[in-house]
C-alpha cells in the first residue's frame, strides 16, 4: 500500500464528522456581508418608550392569549409594547389569532375558511374573575383599545402579500402607523412599505425570516433595511441562539437596528429581574414575556417605570 492510500483511508464515521465540521462553519460564517446603504430610520413619537415590557399575546394575566381581554389587562399593568398575532378569515378581515386552528367547547374552525361571523361565534373561556367568554377580535377592534404610547408588535403569521397589505391597510385607517411594528416575513414586507408610501407614513418593520445561525439573521436583517429584529431565545441552544454577544449588539446598534427579544417564560420574579437586568444591559430595547405581572416587578425595580396609557 502506498502513502497517499494511507492518507485517505480514514473511517466512514470520521469522514462524516468532518463533512459536518466543515458545512457547519460554512453555515455559521455565512455569506460575506454587503455593504448597504438603508435610508435613516424613522424618528419614534417622543412619548413611546425606549425600552421595557412586550405583553407576549397580551400576556398571563388571567385571559386567553390574543384576546381584548389579556390586552386590557397588560395595558392597565402598563406595558411599555403589546405583542400579538394576525390572520386572514375568507372573507378578508384581519383579525387577532396566532393558530389558524381555533376551537371552543363546541366547535373547531380553520381561520382561512372561515368568515368573520363564524369565528366571532366562538367562545373562548372567561378572564379570571369574570363570567362572560372572550372573543376572537378583529385588528381593528384591537387597535382601537390601545393608548397611543405604547408600541404595538403586529406578527403577520402569513408570508403573504395580500395579507401583509390588508393589516397595513387596517393600521393606517387607525391612524396608527407610527406605533406598530409590523413583524413580517421576505413576502409580506414589499407590501407594508407599498401602502406607507402610499399613505404618506412611515413603518416600522421587524424581520421575521430568520436563518438558522443568528449571524446569518444579523447580515439579512441588517440588508433588508429593517428597524427592529425579534431575537428569539432558543432553550438549551443558546450557542445558536441564546441571549445576544456584545458583538451581535454593536451591529445592530451601529446599523440602526432595534432589537426585540423573545422571549421569557418564567414567572420568578428574582430570575426575571436578572434577566431583564443582563438583557438591557446588553442593549435589547424591548423584552418579551409572558407572566406580565411578575416581569413589571422586576422591570419597577431596576428603574423602567410603567407607561400611564393615553
Amino acid at each position: 500500500m502506498n502513502r497517499s492510500q494511507n492518507h485517505i483511508r480514514l473511517p466512514q464515521a470520521q469522514w462524516r464528522l468532518i463533512g459536518a465540521t466543515i458545512a457547519s462553519l460554512i453555515l455559521l460564517v455565512g455569506c460575506a456581508s454587503v455593504p448597504v446603504s438603508c435610508p435613516l430610520p424613522p424618528t419614534p413619537n417622543i412619548d413611546l418608550p425606549t425600552r421595557g415590557i412586550s405583553a407576549h399575546r397580551g400576556g398571563l394575566l388571567g385571559c386567553p392569549g390574543n384576546t381584548l381581554g389579556a390586552f386590557q389587562r397588560a395595558i392597565d399593568r402598563g406595558v411599555h409594547q403589546i405583542e400579538l398575532d394576525v390572520r386572514l378569515t375568507s372573507d378578508d378581515i384581519v383579525i387577532v389569532a396566532h393558530d389558524d386552528e381555533v376551537t371552543d367547547k363546541v366547535h373547531t374552525l380553520h381561520i382561512s375558511e372561515s368568515t368573520l361571523h363564524q369565528i366571532q361565534e366562538l367562545d373562548l373561556k372567561s378572564c379570571k374573575g369574570e363570567d362572560h367568554p372572550q372573543h376572537i377580535s378583529t385588528l381593528e377592534q384591537t387597535l382601537a383599545i390601545m393608548p397611543h404610547n405604547i408600541w404595538i408588535n403586529v406578527d403577520i403569521k402569513n408570508n403573504d402579500p395580500h395579507v401583509a397589505m390588508l393589516v397595513a391597510e387596517t393600521v393606517a385607517k387607525a391612524e396608527r402607523m407610527d406605533q406598530v411594528i409590523f413583524a413580517a416575513r421576505k413576502k409580506a414586507v414589499p407590501s407594508v412599505r407599498k401602502i406607507a408610501n402610499e399613505t404618506g407614513e412611515k413603518s416600522w418593520v421587524a424581520n421575521m425570516s430568520r436563518e438558522l445561525f443568528r449571524s446569518q439573521y444579523i447580515d439579512a436583517t441588517i440588508r433588508s433595511c429593517a428597524e427592529f429584529i425579534q431575537l428569539i431565545e432558543v432553550p438549551y441552544l443558546p450557542f445558536i441562539r441564546g441571549k445576544p454577544s456584545p458583538e451581535t449588539m454593536a451591529r445592530l446598534d451601529e446599523a440602526g437596528v432595534r432589537v426585540n427579544y423573545s422571549w421569557l417564560r418564567g414567572r420568578d420574579e428574582e430570575e426575571l429581574q436578572q434577566d431583564l437586568q443582563d438583557l438591557f444591559d446588553r442593549g435589547v430595547d424591548f423584552v418579551l414575556v409572558d407572566h406580565v405581572e411578575e416581569a413589571m416587578n422586576a422591570a419597577e425595580s431596576l428603574g423602567i417605570s410603567p407607561m400611564v396609557p393615553h
